[in-house]
């Protein structure tokens, strides 16, 4: 892994420094032997960097805290290689870690070995928070950079991580044992009281694995050699979910993790008289409970600025108090969530703080505190139980559609069980495009287009709406159009409702047209249906198809959300004109993805309907291969034209 944020005691940390001049010391024969005999660029064809060895070594102690020394030793293949290990980032909590580089030198192809200076190690505050114009000290990042790096140098380096438990009285680590990048050897040793003993789980497979007691504590070992690098795919999950990996934790049951969340929300869901001022506004006017709910939803995600700290164990991380966030207007998601329970808990709405991983998968094995975000569940007066994601600023859902089929965490006082919610179906997020066209008598086909949508559509369109604005909005959907359609086409007059006014449906209308779109042959007329082509579906066939370019994947796609599109075009005849012929009708289903299309002639005029849907939000290898069975039956249709034939005068 190259160029991320990494955080110390999860996954890959990548240490690297920035050389000083040559001190004319040499490497010792043992790490020139090894540098040696890790191979160069005819061992490794594909890759730019090869990992030689990382050492791991963890002491935790009875409360949690725990030390931990990580020594790496990388070497640069290709120019590639060097551009992405110049510049090595990391981030921590200052609450909760401190971070002390022991040893960082580059030793270069002959040998010698340059020292890094204190003046290429940097430690500020986040660029996320910077650029919200946020003061936040607890969120840091250390950098280091090597302005003079050479293929075939190697990159040695040492450090110290001192953390205190995120959770006390427990340890918990997720490590990665895989890489984008061929890795030689690894060795993670933990060590902690016998009294504490370690559950784990290596998961996308094994590893050499011993556990031995001396003098009260236990030694667990973990290793592996030649691990092959991952050849990412566009599009494919988190590189965690198919990495080789080990999950490490001292807590023996979810419960138990659900109540100790539960513990840090204590005292947080407070309320100022502000706060219940601003409540009163929000649900004046609004009869449901449903739609107060929403109203309070849409004021904390469109008020109160989202600082995604990127830091896996943030949804643990303990939140501000309610009226701390109401107040500075701005917060993580976990923050968020414990502000919109407080609003909620004054209009007598039961809700509860819930710990979901959306981009990555919960392994539900061993108890562990990686969890990606927080969500506030909501109990609606039925009984029934809602997500809803008040970081989700744009957002019109009630209940997001990307929490089907996810593993998530409700932090209750007597403890929760890991929940698996059901799926939620692509009807939730379903696309609606509408065309009115006209074919005239000269060849031109002209028509007036309006794109909705609902769920994870109407978010996507809305997303679209609010970043790209005036002439790149008019150039967006007549590239589209070029792209898909027919180059000759001209969109007229694109206009869109406030993307972000979410009481209003978002709407997006313009009208176009298609000369010399008509093949002719004597009597006879020929033409593609415009809306086949799925050329303004943005965000569904445009995206999918750009995805499914691959013969076959090793890794699964990742949709986000289950999602589909409807389309319906009406398709206006001259007078004097017959239908001859009709593309034959589609239905197919394969797995979780579906398709339905059909053409029918009323009086003069036809009318085209399809409806596409994908039921999951990833897909399996063998589900992509699904994918592209359905997507041949889609490209078959759009290349079949309806025949008109001309009556005689």
């Amino acid at each position: 892994m190259k160029n991320r944020v990494i955080y110390p005691g999860i996954a890959l940390v990548l240490l690297l420094a920035a050389p000083l001049p040559a001190t004319g010391e040499k490497a010792g024969p043992e790490l020139l032997a090894l540098i040696q005999e890790a191979g160069g660029p005819e061992a490794y064809p594909d890759a730019d960097i090869v990992y030689i060895d990382e050492k791991i070594d963890v002491a935790f102690e009875e409360k949690g805290d725990s030390t931990a020394r990580r020594y790496k030793l990388a070497k640069i293949l290709t120019e590639k290689g060097k551009k992405d290990l110049a510049l090595a980032k990391f981030g921590y909590h200052k609450r909760y870690m401190e971070v002390r580089i022991l040893r960082a030198r580059v030793i270069n192809a002959d040998g010698s070995v340059v020292d890094v200076g204190e003046d290429a190690i940097t430690d500020g505050t986040m660029t996320e928070t910077q650029a919200m114009n946020i003061l936040e000290e607890n969120f840091r990042i250390k950098s280091i950079t090597f302005p003079d790096l050479d293929v075939g140098d190697s990159v040695e380096t040492e450090v110290e991580i001192i953390s205190r438990p995120v959770i006390k009285d427990n340890y918990n680590t997720l490590e990665i044992f895989q890489y984008d990048q061929p890795l030689v050897r690894k060795t993670l040793v933990i060590n902690g009281p016998s009294t504490r003993p370690l559950y784990h789980v290596a998961k996308n497979g094994a590893l050499q694995f011993t556990g031995e007691e001396k003098e009260g504590r236990t030694f667990y070992t973990w290793s592996a050699e030649q691990v092959p690098m991952i050849v990412p795919e566009p599009g494919m999950v988190s590189f965690q979910d198919v990495a080789l990996k080990l999950i490490v934790s001292t807590f023996k049951d979810w419960q138990s993790l659900s109540a100790y969340g539960n513990d840090l929300n204590r005292g947080k869901i407070d309320i100022t008289e502000n706060m219940k001022q601003k409540v009163v506004e929000l649900t004046a006017d609004k009869d449901t409970p449903e739609d107060k709910i929403q109203a309070i939803n849409y004021f904390i995600s469109t008020n109160v600025r989202y600082m995604g700290s990127s830091m896996d164990v943030g949804a643990f991380l303990e939140p501000h108090e309610a009226s701390y966030t109401f107040e500075k207007q701005y917060g993580v998601c976990r923050d968020k969530s414990i502000l919109m329970m407080s609003l909620l808990s004054e209009i007598g709405i039961e809700s509860f703080d819930t710990l979901v991983n959306v981009s990555s998968s919960t392994e539900p094995e061993i108890p562990s505190i990686y969890f990606e975000h927080a969500v506030c569940g909501v109990k609606l007066p039925d009984g029934k139980t809602v997500y809803v994601d008040p970081t989700m600023e744009l957002s019109t859902a009630f209940g997001e559609p990307y929490m089907g089929d996810l593993y998530v965490l409700h932090l209750d006082e007597p403890g929760q069980d890991l929940i698996k919610l059901p799926p939620i179906p692509a009807e939730a997020s379903m696309g609606l495009i509408e065309i009115k066209s006209e074919l005239r008598p000269d060849g031109l086909i002209q028509g007036n287009v309006s794109i909705s949508g609902k769920g994870f559509y109407d978010y996507v369109l809305r997303t679209v709406g609010q970043q790209i604005k005036g002439f790149q909005f008019a150039m967006l959907w007549q590239q589209l159009g070029a792209t898909f359609l027919s180059n000759n086409i001209k969109v007229l007059n694109p206009t869109a409702t406030d993307p972000s006014d979410l009481d209003e449906p978002y709407r997006i209308t313009f009208s176009y047209e298609l000369p010399e779109y008509v093949v002719r042959a004597d009597q006879f007329s020929m033409f593609r249906i415009p809306s086949a082509s799925h050329a303004f579906d943005l965000p569904q066939i445009g995206v999918i198809k750009k995805l499914s370019g691959l013969a076959e994947r090793e890794y699964p796609l990742f949709l986000f959300s289950s999602r589909g599109t409807t389309q319906r075009e009406s398709i206006k005849l001259p007078a004097g004109y017959k239908v001859k012929a009709f593309p034959d009708p589609v239905e197919i289903i394969e797995g979780p993805i579906s398709l339905k299309i059909e053409t029918l002639l009323e009086g003069n005029t036809i009318h085209f309907t399809s409806d596409f849907r994908i039921e999951k939000s990833r897909l399996s290898p063998e589900e992509y291969m699904m994918l592209k069975k359905v997507l041949k039956k889609l490209d078959y249709f759009q290349k079949s034209m309806i025949i008109l034939e001309k009556s005689a005068s």
